[in-house]
């Protein structure tokens, strides 16, 4: 396999150093050095996981990828710009929020508005679009509020047209369709957890409206092998441990 290189003035800018041309003038100036030599090509290219970089006497880890959870605060939107809400990239501090070799940052898929709970960001494209392609179904486990409570009876039923797969209506740009099988389980008789594997706009709003009930409050707990944590309050993230990151790349590798 193909060593991975970059050019050095391209790594020092994404990890904070300035602009390019800041750090070609750090480069020339000799400030850096890569395995011990004195580098003073700022287009030299280096290997990103085998190479040593030191800046002034420091060691430079070079980070390629961000990955980051938040307990997502609703009212906010996963888009960077919006006339009428807030963004979660608002939420963000600036030295998290950029660009890294790998890329700009990226919610992995979209919670609702009014959603809350846990959102995935990430610079990591391919694992990304692995989380979201719908091939490899992963599992989406949300904390619902109905308007309506529930009768026992009721309960057994929800579930079992749940798991057999509901009609839904249609939203917005997605026609009425047969959703896949979802697993409901009641905490209350007006409170449940759903686990779903689509990312279909307004799913489990949907869901609920095809049971003849309706989501008052809707949060996400859980995607694919990564739990929301519980000590974020809204609107706070936190990276990702390198244990979390590796869960999340072996469910859809």
């Amino acid at each position: 396999m193909m060593k991975e290189k970059e050019r050095l003035d391209k790594i020092l800018a994404n990890s904070g150093f300035g602009s390019r041309r800041d750090v070609k003038r750090l480069v020339r100036f000799g400030e850096v050095l890569v395995n011990g030599e004195r580098i003073r090509d700022p287009e030299y290219h280096i290997d990103v996981d085998n190479d040593e970089v030191v800046i002034n006497g420091e060691p430079l880890e070079i980070e390629k990828h961000s990955y980051f959870m938040m307990n997502k605060a609703s009212g906010a939107v996963c888009s960077t710009k919006s006339d009428r809400h807030q963004t979660v990239y608002e939420f963000l501090a600036e030295a998290d929020n950029q660009k890294r070799l790998g890329g700009s940052l990226s919610t992995v898929g979209r919670l609702d508005a009014d959603t809350e709970g846990l959102l995935i960001f990430t610079t990591d494209g391919e694992l990304n679009h692995r989380l979201t392609f719908p091939k490899y179904e992963v599992k989406k486990t949300y904390l619902v509020h109905l308007r309506d409570a529930v009768s026992a009876e009721d309960k057994i039923t929800y579930a079992e047209k749940g798991k057999a797969g509901l009609h839904i209506p249609a939203a917005a740009n997605d026609p009425e369709c047969d959703a896949k099988p979802c697993d409901i389980e009641f905490l209350e008789d007006d409170k449940c957890t759903i686990t779903v594997t689509e990312g279909r706009f307004h799913e489990v709003k949907r869901i609920f409206i095809a049971l003849d009930n309706e989501v008052v409050y809707l949060k996400r707990l859980m995607m694919g092998t990564l739990h929301l944590d519980e000590r974020l309050g809204r609107g706070e993230y936190r990276s990702l441990t390198d244990e979390e990151i590796y869960s999340l790349k072996e469910l859809v590798k």
